[in-house]
């Protein structure tokens, strides 16, 4: 059985075989380490979204399901909608990781695919598991947001890009452009990546004969009017939300927040992206490996074009190679992502993970480097592993070296996203949650309860004005303790900074109705060190709440020793 099977599918199952090994212990992991534990602000809204849809069909059935989907403007729906039909076989929070776990499959068959196109199958194989071993996937999976589902789409798309032939084969286009429809419904950044797909396929058909021209240009169409037409299910109704977000997070007013600006002839303009796939998506020592690589395949592409007599032609055959239309995608992604000063959370992975593709080229023209590099290969991945399972709190930790012309960056790294982004603010393990982490997601059910049994009459459920802006409790994870513990949902309102105006800015915020209503409860905390910037100024929203009717009703202790200070106006309609 097994001799009947092609060395291309051989090597396809040996590497299912280590996606579903990395798998096990994927789920392990979350199991153990993320059970229980509190969602970072991002985690916790978008496992939010997950729960609506699941609300809305367990309560109207498809309709309401695909109601609930397309009445969630801004973000992205595919992962949420794949998690809510997981709550509907187990309740709980996980739910979302066994999504990203299923994408984790998907990614490493694609670069499976991808590389074996460029490097034949058994570096192809390596190329996979790789990617597979790498930080950014394993930070990724760990951690429930859009970039591991992106990452694993694109490179789907790109592999129906290639074995299109330069857009000579219709269902391969097809299939194109489907993976584009699905990873921009993925993620809404992901639009950054579709001019170099296009570009890619272009250049593909131009080096293609003259009369391939005319069916690869229909296959184009087809791939364009797939890819519309599968994001148009949910971007029809919500595209003029996308496109202000987009616009303000990752150029306007807002990107501020998430990252610095910088001139496009400075060097940081250039080597920003560089330095976010070096220091999160492959680490020190494995970018040091691709990057000889693809110097390697570099410098022997323009040395088969020097030594050539037909040097126009051997150049129109290596850009019209699937490792150039790899090469275009990645590239024009790269200098979509160096336009926005929002370096964001995984927005480099997709573009990371088709590098080791293209490097393993170098091993087929340097045979002699074989050996060594699969053992360097082999270390780094052992000690990727051992990282990030958490079961060594000492090779976990981060540890940094200096790079030239890049700066500090870390060379180990095993710490989880989520526990990296509330020890901002609250004490703990660098590298994991301890059992005073468990009561964060209590506390959010805690006082979703006092709300609902308190606070709320029987028909209608007060606005919460939060006041403070904390990592580990916030508008979003209330609203997730609130969904998984009762089935119900809070109107939360953000209040903003005040930007020096005082009392008076937060009184007129909080007169202005939100949900058609104004907010009836207030939360501040006693402290607000840590806090998200820009932070609220607690004393003024106070000050504010009691000029407004507002009385202190309550307070309740927090895990990690802050007060949390619940306001509350029984009629605040009323003048």
């Amino acid at each position: 059985m097994w001799a009947r099977v092609s060395d291309r599918g051989r090597w396809a199952l040996v590497v299912l075989a280590a996606a579903i090994a990395l798998l096990a212990l994927d789920a392990w992991w979350i199991a153990t380490y993320r059970h229980g534990f509190p969602l970072d602000i991002d985690e916790a809204g978008y496992m939010s979204f997950a729960f609506n849809d699941y609300l809305g069909l367990k309560l109207n059935g498809l309709h309401g399901w695909w109601d609930t989907i397309q009445g969630t403007p801004v973000q992205a729906p595919l992962t949420t909608a794949l998690a809510s039909l997981v709550l509907v076989v187990k309740q709980g929070t996980l739910a979302g990781f066994v999504v990203l776990a299923g994408f984790l499959v998907v990614l490493t068959m694609a670069v499976y695919g991808i590389a074996e196109r460029l490097a034949g199958p058994r570096l192809g194989a390596l190329a996979a598991i790789i990617v597979a071993t790498s930080e950014g996937a394993f930070l990724q999976v760990h951690h429930f947001v859009f970039a591991l589902p992106a990452a694993a789409l694109l490179a789907c798309a790109v592999y129906a890009l290639l074995r299109s032939e330069g857009m000579r084969w219709t269902r391969w286009a097809l299939a194109c452009g489907v993976a584009i429809g699905l990873m921009l419904l993925a993620r809404t950044m992901t639009a950054a990546f579709v001019p170099g797909i296009v570009a890619g396929a272009l250049v593909a058909l131009l080096t293609r004969p003259r009369e391939d021209w005319l069916p690869g240009a229909l296959n184009i169409a087809v791939a364009t009017v797939a890819a519309f037409a599968v994001a148009a299910t949910w971007y029809w109704r919500n595209l003029d939300s996308v496109v202000d977000y987009l616009t303000s997070y990752g150029y306007g007013s807002k990107s501020a927040n998430y990252g610095a600006s910088h001139s496009i002839v400075s060097w940081e303009w250039w080597h920003s992206v560089a330095t976010r796939i070096a220091s999160a998506d492959l680490l020190i020592p494995l970018t040091a490996i691709v990057l000889a690589g693809l110097v390697a395949v570099a410098v022997e592409a323009v040395g088969q074009i020097r030594g050539a007599r037909d040097r126009a032609g051997t150049a129109l055959r290596i850009i019209g190679s699937d490792a150039f239309s790899v090469a275009i995608v990645f590239a024009a992604g790269y200098l979509a992502l160096s336009t926005s000063r929002n370096t964001g959370s995984g927005f480099t992975f997709p573009i990371a993970i088709l590098l080791p593709p293209i490097a393993v080229i170098a091993l087929r023209l340097h045979k002699r480097a074989v050996v060594p590099v699969i053992a360097a290969l082999a270390i780094v991945a052992a000690i990727n592993v051992l990282a990030n399972s958490s079961l060594s709190e000492t090779m976990a930790r981060e540890r940094s070296v200096d790079v030239p012309l890049l700066g500090t960056m870390p060379w180990i790294s095993g710490v989880p996203r989520a526990v990296k982004a509330i020890r901002v603010q609250v004490p703990g393990p660098e590298t994991r949650f301890d059992d005073q982490d468990r009561g964060w997601p209590r506390a959010d059910v805690a006082f979703s309860r006092y709300v609902f049994e308190e606070l709320s009459t029987a028909i209608e459920t007060p606005v919460v004005a939060f006041g403070t802006r904390s990592r580990a409790f916030n508008t979003n994870t209330v609203q997730l303790g609130a969904q998984t513990a009762f089935h119900r949902i809070i109107p939360v309102e953000q209040l903003e900074s005040d930007r020096g105006n005082g009392p008076h800015a937060y009184v007129a915020r909080l007169t202005h109705p939100q949900f058609g209503r104004r907010p009836g409860v207030v939360l501040t905390m006693s402290s607000n060190e840590g806090d998200f910037p820009p932070t609220v100024d607690q004393e003024s929203v106070e000050i504010a709440a009691r000029r407004l009717g507002f009385h202190l009703v309550r307070t309740m202790g927090l895990p990690d020793g802050r007060r949390l200070r619940i306001w509350f106006k029984k009629d605040p309609d009323s003048l």
